[in-house]
């Protein structure tokens, strides 16, 4: 049955409106965001990255430090396919150099916050940071300086930079989890380390190479 105009405007506004407020976050939550977002070097993005991906209103700082994680290797990942989309469009040697380089830095990026989840997992939390600092280094091999359709160039520069901002925030939260912030550690369900997803991603990227 299709719905009148008017039926369809309200219904819209009422799944924006109820999405809204599904985000909105106060307290110790909003506090531990903050904590976070200040010291990533670019607060802005880094509090629209968690609050796009936040579906409850409270957290702590586990749930939160899991979450980012998890954000980083899908950002990764996705980013790794991009590349190899363009590989596949625009085969020319001037660009393939350049595109290679990124792509195993994205395959580098992916697999080094793999194996960041299980190190927090198992509470490996030195381990842990040292291999999300290892990141930064990685990032840096992609220098997006190469010659490809401009539009695909500001994609993978913005790529590159939520890809930044990510590990940053990955290492702050790092950091927090393993030097014991008192409170912001407690939580009566603290969301467990399921791997479906993290095995999904090892093999949409071993089935990519």
């Amino acid at each position: 049955m299709k719905l009148p105009r008017g039926s369809m405007t309200i219904l819209a506004l009422y799944i924006f409106i109820h999405h809204m407020k599904a985000l909105e976050v106060g307290g110790p939550t909003q506090e531990l965001i903050n904590s976070i977002c200040i010291e990533s070097g670019d607060y802005e993005l880094c509090k629209e990255i968690i609050h796009k991906h936040l579906d409850t209103k409270t957290t702590n700082l586990l749930d939160l430090t899991h979450l980012i994680l998890r954000i980083a290797t899908e950002h990764a990942s996705d980013t790794y396919v991009f590349i190899g989309n363009i590989l596949r469009e625009h085969p020319d040697p001037e660009e393939t150099t350049g595109l290679n380089t990124c792509l195993t830095a994205y395959t580098d990026e992916t697999t080094t916050f793999l194996k960041v989840r299980h190190e927090f997992c198992r509470e490996e939390y030195e381990r842990m940071i040292i291999d999300i600092l290892s990141t930064r280094k990685i990032l840096k091999r992609c220098r997006t300086d190469f010659q490809i359709p401009l539009n695909k160039k500001k994609l993978l520069i913005e790529k590159s930079r939520v890809m930044k901002t990510l590990i940053t925030m990955s290492a702050v939260s790092g950091y927090m989890v393993k030097n014991g912030n008192g409170y912001l550690l407690n939580s009566l369900a603290t969301e467990p380390c399921f791997f479906n997803d993290v095995d999904q991603l090892s093999n949409i990227l071993i089935s990519s190479l």
